[in-house]
């Protein structure tokens, strides 16, 4: 059985944030409460134009092979607000894969950023108000998917990124151009094989 990190003491001992909002708390019923503030995002436009790393992002550590399975639903107003799983190996090498406003209805939505330049690729539209993201890893190679019930899921994204050995793997809550937006995690798993 698979164990809710953001419902074990223990686990919730690994995790450490990099920009703490002002406002965020473990649920009752075992999720992740965040409020991003405003212009809050993780982004590094091609054309330079837009380089931030200022959305919350409660992470721990993760090895060369896992899983990384949540659900999660956002209080969308703003285009582009959203919340996301994301792994990192540094400033300028990391993915996230996000439940995100596209202005018009929600959506899932894929970045991929190495180098220090960001791949953005819009999938389909989510009718589901509590969607589950997953990231997997497998040495160098990164499945992001998609579901809408947790039973059948979707591929959005297969690429190859190499990042080190162990890497930093969370959630994020974002609002790249609103006021900000209150994400609620009803869960996260981490799953990894055995180490001898």
């Amino acid at each position: 059985m698979q164990t809710n990190l953001f419902g074990n003491e223990a686990a919730k001992r690994e995790f450490h944030w990099a920009n703490e909002p002002e406002q965020w708390s473990y649920t009752e019923e075992g999720g992740l409460f965040v409020a991003a503030p405003a212009k809050a995002d993780y982004y590094q436009d091609p054309a330079g134009k837009h380089i931030v790393s200022s959305a919350p992002f409660l992470r721990r550590q993760a090895g060369d092979s896992f899983e990384l399975t949540t659900r999660l639903s956002a209080a969308m107003a703003d285009k582009y607000d959203s919340g996301c799983l994301m792994v990192l190996g540094d400033d300028r090498n990391w993915a996230k894969l996000c439940f995100e406003h596209n202005g018009r209805y929600a959506t899932i939505v894929s970045v991929v950023t190495q180098n220090g330049v960001s791949d953005d690729c819009n999938s389909m539209r989510v009718d589901v108000e509590k969607p589950y993201l997953r990231i997997a890893r497998a040495g160098h190679c990164f499945t992001l998917s998609y579901s809408a019930d947790g039973e059948e899921w979707e591929q959005v994204r297969y690429f190859g990124m190499q990042l080190p050995a162990f890497c930093q793997v969370g959630v994020v809550a974002q609002s790249p151009q609103g006021s900000g937006c209150a994400v609620t995690f009803d869960f996260l798993t981490l799953t990894e094989p055995e180490r001898g």
